[in-house]
């Protein structure tokens, strides 16, 4: 998890940079080139990647090589032939979905189909080593790297000068180099031999994550194609920026469920009372440390982004907190979801985030017009929590994993309040009252309090959550 979380850190460290480098402008098309770019993997591969991790376990020894070397050869495949077309036709696809977007941005958008093309290929052979479990591997070439990328990062923007071009030609330049080293890394999975009945299964597991997925990411992005129709590239780029630090939280409980994943797999083989009694145990913990950190970052997201930003961009420490909030429902689904996932019910899963998107992409429609940026916040909080929702009503009769819903409802709860607590407090930010801190700091030790009542500092789940 923490590997994985390294080219975020990347970012991270850069938004000081990128702030007094790029206008909100930049950022707000480099907004629109991501959102554009994250639906592209689905597209290309139909998710048949997703299923290596399903799958892995399955087969053993050479069968394993054959079974790898068919799934890649086919994605290889698919995903060449669909880039092939989409590249030539970007001008009238963008046109389409981002009708006010200026014709001199359209190669952004052009390198966006080349990065998404060969991060298909590099989250698999990434995906191979986290399978395989081989974490100090992992941390090893993701610290390389994390050097590598924070170097290409500053040559582009600061020495180079060249904006929001410099962002996305140093995604492609690091995508590049880090496929380089993946490829070579698991060398020894790559054979000639396939078998392509191997992947029937796999099939029938990522047909339904299709729409699944492009739901997922529809619930996700959709109020960036809908914001570029009724505000300015500024709110946009005001918008990305806020997402990108409650990226922070996003990539925790994702990594951390990619990590959590074969572990759940291969205990529920084992024994699925056992499997249903770590998740209860881990998930809560879990949901604690991240809610903790959510606080964290909304009592003094003022200060962070008064310091360390230009102050183009002092509005977003609004939104950070709330955005942030978001995605501790994702991590609730998550952990609810998994035992849909071991069960292969991938059509219940398509359902949900079906569902989700269609709430999330009405609710924007109607609510942006009037409301702005901040409609896109509350409708992002309210579409995970739908899926949350929905994750526990599906998986009651197939593999309920028991959450404890009192706990957890008691935890958010606290976490919320803090949350408007802070944002009622941080807008007297430049009237500084040193009062302000000491109330800060009895939010964090209430929160410190209700873990000890709720008994969740157990040194022996957190070593697993370590694990």
């Amino acid at each position: 998890m923490i590997a994985s979380l390294l080219p975020t850190a990347v970012g991270l460290m850069m938004l000081p940079i990128y702030t007094r480098y790029l206008t909100p402008q930049d950022y707000g098309i480099v907004a629109l080139v991501l959102s554009f770019q994250m639906f592209l993997p689905i597209i290309l591969s139909l998710k048949l990647g997703s299923s290596l991790s399903r799958f892995y376990f399955e087969h053993t020894g050479s069968d394993l090589k054959v079974f790898i070397s068919t799934l890649l050869f086919v994605i290889f495949m698919l995903s060449l032939t669909a880039t092939t077309i989409i590249y030539i036709n970007v001008d009238s696809i963008v046109s389409y979905i981002f009708p006010l977007t200026l014709h001199k941005y359209y190669e952004l958008f052009k390198i966006g189909v080349i990065v998404s093309f060969l991060a298909i290929f590099n989250n698999f052979f990434i995906n191979l080593v986290r399978v395989r479990e081989k974490a100090k591997l992992f941390m090893k070439i993701q610290l390389t790297l994390f050097v590598v990328n924070f170097i290409i990062n500053i040559t582009e923007v600061i020495i180079l000068e060249r904006g929001a071009y410099g962002v996305i030609e140093a995604s492609m330049i690091s995508v590049i180099i880090s496929l380089l080293i993946y490829t070579y890394i698991n060398k020894k999975y790559l054979g000639m031999t396939r078998k392509f009945e191997y992947l029937i299964e796999p099939i029938k597991f990522s047909f339904f994550l299709i729409p699944h997925s492009l739901s997922g990411l529809i619930f996700m992005y959709s109020d960036r194609i809908i914001l570029e129709k009724y505000v300015t590239l500024s709110a946009i780029g005001l918008y990305m920026l806020a997402d990108k630090i409650a990226m922070i939280i996003k990539m925790i409980v994702n990594e951390f469920n990619h990590a959590f994943s074969p572990y759940f797999i291969r205990k529920s083989k084992e024994s699925k009372q056992v499997a249903i009694k770590e998740v209860q145990n881990i998930s809560l913990i879990f949901i604690y440390l991240t809610s903790m950190i959510v606080v964290t970052i909304s009592l003094f997201s003022v200060e962070i982004v008064y310091f360390l930003l230009d102050k183009r961009y002092f509005d977003t420490w609004m939104m950070i907190p709330l955005l942030s909030s978001a995605y501790i429902f994702r991590s609730l689904y998550c952990f609810s979801s998994s035992g849909l996932f071991y069960e292969k019910k991938t059509g219940r899963v398509a359902m949900i985030t079906i569902l989700a998107g269609l709430i999330n992409i009405a609710l924007n429609i109607l609510l942006i017009p009037y409301y702005g940026v901040i409609a896109a916040v509350y409708t992002t909080i309210f579409s995970f929590f739908i899926t949350f929702i929905m994750s526990e009503l599906m998986s009651y009769k197939i593999y309920y994993l028991q959450l404890s819903i009192k706990k957890n409802i008691f935890i958010v709860g606290y976490m919320f309040i803090s949350i408007f607590f802070s944002l009622s407090l941080n807008k007297g930010f430049f009237e500084f009252e040193y009062i302000d801190y000491v109330y800060k700091v009895i939010v964090l030790i209430i929160g410190l309090g209700i873990g000890y009542i709720l008994n969740l500092f157990k040194f022996n789940i957190l070593l697993k959550i370590r694990d």
